[in-house]
């Protein structure tokens, strides 16, 4: 895949990116969602396409978003991928399982 093939937003989010190459020159998201006009979701949702297509991105909690220099950078980002996705499994299930009337229960 060659950048001219993304679409312009996504070639604009690499392009930025370039600029911060390891974890020590992390972009915060809402500074890099700012930076490029667009609300701080737009720029969640398009850098996960991005990764789908294979871009090494990765985000760390209180960094922001960096593209890593080496496995213990890309370790660090994939780690925070799998807890979001531990995390949103726990709550998927809790919510499967939960009594439809749980909160007529929980009140009384």
């Amino acid at each position: 895949m060659k950048l001219r093939e993304l679409q312009k937003l996504d070639q604009n989010i690499i392009k930025m990116l370039a600029d911060h190459k390891g974890m020590d020159r992390a972009i915060r998201g809402e500074v890099l969602a700012q930076s490029l006009n667009i609300d701080l979701r737009t720029l969640q949702s398009r850098i996960s396409s991005l990764q789908k297509k294979r871009c090494a991105i990765g985000t760390i909690d209180g960094l922001g978003y960096f593209i890593p220099t080496d496995e213990a950078e890309r370790t660090a980002g994939i780690t925070k991928k799998e807890e979001m996705g531990f995390s949103i499994h726990d709550a998927v299930s809790g919510y499967r399982r939960a009594d439809l009337e749980w909160l007529d229960k929980m009140i009384d």
